[in-house]
């Protein structure tokens, strides 16, 4: 490919040295050399493909330099939010981090209210999930109910014709006699405590939920289990749920499915520990669940239930109220139910309760 040696690119004089030049007067300057550049290719009567040839250099060079920045730039990001976390695990500086992200929010307000997603369970709608309403005709299944049966070798079938299938709550008295848990002094909760504190991933955990009287300044379980496995802590009561995969199958090691149900039912997905020492108190605990099949299995001690209807059931049905005593499991379906809880006095109590996801077709 020969180029006409009797055409030149015209070429503007330099007025100033290049360190003498402001960035606007480089870019102009660059400008103005590429303009030249292209009327000369043009006079010389080259092509746009054989143009493309020419620049290819020049646009490969500009191309490499842009995804450098982009690399450059993301990495000081990155580097920047990293140090940002590290520093942020202080405990001073997460309080007040916290505390000006709050005040942030706060002056968003005016400009976006934030609100209603705050006390959303979730921050998208699940557009295959249909959250069921209870109606008054779901309260005829509760409306004769007048205390919770208490039932022993029990068939699957049965159970669920008769008391699952019809929102009808039941106590198995003859669930646990096989668990090892039973038989042993494992669950004591000092040996809870233990095994929360001495295994690193659920260390590493954080409840979804921890209720207790016991204000230890944060919401971290280990810093809660440290303070009760203090031999001057007395009078106490806590219940949190785990809904971190590890903790889940760390504490599923420690309670088997009840023979009452058939391996059809999926594992729990979410699981509860619930915990008191000499703790007295004329209020009931609320226990907020998930809808799906709940099974509460004391392990120790005695618990005092209280089932009581969701509106608009309330009003035509009653508050059911028994005792879960040790080696004793409370089965119900919670679509018409709240569980509330009472431990009883001067007993260490502890209890397991696990949700799964329930089908009444299974």
């Amino acid at each position: 490919m020969s180029m006409n040696k009797n055409v030149k690119p015209t070429r503007k004089l330099i007025a100033k040295e290049p360190h003498e030049m402001t960035h606007t007067e480089k870019l102009r300057l660059i400008d103005d050399e590429l303009n030249a550049f292209y009327k000369y290719c043009q006079q010389a009567g080259f092509t746009e493909d054989e143009m493309d040839i020419i620049c290819q250099p020049l646009v490969a060079a500009m191309r490499r330099s842009w995804l450098q920045l982009v690399f450059q730039a993301t990495l000081v990001l990155i580097t920047f939010g990293t140090l940002i976390c590290l520093v942020a695990q202080l405990d001073f500086v997460g309080t007040h981090f916290s505390a000006i992200g709050r005040l942030l929010m706060i002056k968003f307000l005016p400009i976006w209210n934030w609100q209603p997603l705050y006390y959303e369970n979730c921050m998208m709608n699940n557009p295959f999930y249909n959250d069921y309403a209870v109606t008054e005709e779901d309260c005829v299944a509760c409306e004769a109910l007048e205390n919770i049966d208490r039932l022993s070798d029990v068939q699957y079938r049965q159970l669920v014709d008769n008391y699952l299938n019809r929102d009808a709550p039941a106590i198995i008295i003859d669930a646990m006699n096989s668990w090892t848990a039973m038989n042993t002094d494992f669950f004591w909760f000092d040996n809870i405590t233990h095994l929360y504190l001495e295994n690193e991933r659920l260390m590493e955990t954080v409840p979804c939920a921890l209720t207790s009287n016991l204000r230890t300044g944060s919401s971290d379980l280990a810093a809660f289990l440290r303070r009760v496995h203090s031999p001057g802590v007395a009078k106490w009561f806590v219940h949190w749920q785990n809904c971190d995969i590890n903790a889940v199958k760390v504490l599923r090691k420690y309670y088997q499915r009840p023979y009452f149900l058939s391996s059809a039912v999926s594992p729990a997905h979410f699981n509860w520990v619930l915990m008191s020492s000499d703790y007295n108190s004329p209020n009931y605990k609320r226990v907020e669940l998930d809808s799906g099949l709940i099974a509460l299995a004391q392990l120790r001690g005695a618990t005092q239930l209280r089932l009581t209807p969701i509106n608009p059931c309330n009003i035509s049905c009653p508050e059911l109220i028994a005792d879960l005593h040790q080696g004793e499991i409370l089965v119900f379906t919670n679509l018409i139910w709240n569980l509330e809880y009472a431990p009883v006095r001067g007993l260490d109590n502890i209890a397991i309760l696990t949700e799964t996801v329930w089908e009444e077709d299974i």
